[in-house]
């Protein structure tokens, strides 16, 4: 009994010398996430190791999801935490048998986004995302991927699902990279609202594939002006005709990839097996969505030419 008593004080001594060795967790909880809230991923891991406690308020969800969107939010979407949480629960399906994870963590309540942080980081995580394509003028398309991190290098590799779907290219930048903007497959046909809005002037992006077989592509155009139009404003009527002309001045006057017509009210896609296949459209409604498609590149993956 003795000896039992003397074990019981010992361990409450170190106990309490364990506490009085971390005073931060003598601070008020809210000082002490405020704390948290302005330390770096990596001092927060160097602080999560110090303590049971601290280890557990350092992982928690209101701590890392800033963290997560300020870092991975701009390319890793919705669905690439959605395909993420499936592989957590589907261990043993085909996506985990394509490794495009390479380990299943074990998630414990309230740590998610710490989890999903350090797997991107880490090019632990295939994700699905878009890439841009280099033209002649700022970028000219934009192509699902399935994209892995390479820290050593701070660029992406990408699976293509187009084409080449079978190859990987390294060394993609960041500025390169964005999360698909809308939640539609690659290879559905996007249904928009917005074609009875458009007018001359603005800014669209539009799928296209060259083969009815591919997943479709996100292009960069222009609303243009009829060619009986003679306002060349945006007071013109161009915007009540049925049919619109769509503008890819990415390519020089004249080219056959400059200009093309199509009609506003439609769910189908259209097109030719010499000219592809038009799908849905998007209206770019802010300048960062603009402006991310006029951005110069020296970058290019070598595949795509017409």
């Amino acid at each position: 009994m003795l000896l039992r008593n003397k074990s019981k004080q010992a361990k409450s001594a170190k106990d309490n010398s364990a506490n009085s060795a971390c005073p931060l967790l003598d601070l008020p909880e809210f000082v002490l996430e405020s704390i948290l809230r302005r330390l770096s991923p990596y001092h927060l891991c160097q602080l999560a190791q110090t303590s049971k406690d601290l280890r557990k308020r350092c992982r928690r969800d209101e701590i890392w999801e800033p963290l997560y969107k300020e870092r991975w939010g701009k390319i890793a979407g919705m669905n690439a935490f959605d395909l993420w949480r499936r592989l957590l629960f589907q261990r043993d399906s085909w996506i985990l048998e394509s490794k495009l994870i390479k380990a299943v963590p074990v998630i414990r309540p309230n740590e998610v986004f710490v989890n999903l942080y350090w797997q991107l980081e880490c090019g632990e995580f295939w994700f699905p995302g878009q890439v841009f394509r280099q033209g002649h003028a700022g970028f000219e398309a934009c192509y699902d991927a399935i994209l892995e991190y390479d820290r050593n290098s701070d660029t992406f590799r990408a699976r293509y699902l187009s084409r080449s779907a079978s190859n990987i290219v390294n060394g993609i930048s960041w500025e390169r990279i964005r999360k698909p903007p809308v939640m539609t497959s690659p290879s559905e046909l996007y249904i928009p609202d917005v074609l009875n809005e458009l007018r001359p002037g603005d800014h669209i992006e539009i799928q296209w594939r060259m083969n009815q077989n591919w997943p479709y592509e996100w292009w960069y155009a222009i609303v243009g002006h009829a060619d009986n139009c003679i306002s060349e404003n945006q007071n013109c009527s161009c915007h009540l005709d049925e049919m619109f002309w769509i503008e890819f001045r990415q390519y020089p006057v004249g080219s056959t990839w400059r200009r093309f017509q199509i009609r506003r009210n439609r769910a189908t896609e259209v097109g030719s097996a010499s000219d592809g296949f038009y799908g849905g459209i998007r209206k770019l409604t802010n300048m960062e969505d603009i402006n991310a498609w006029l951005q110069p590149s020296l970058e290019s993956d070598g595949q795509w030419s017409f």
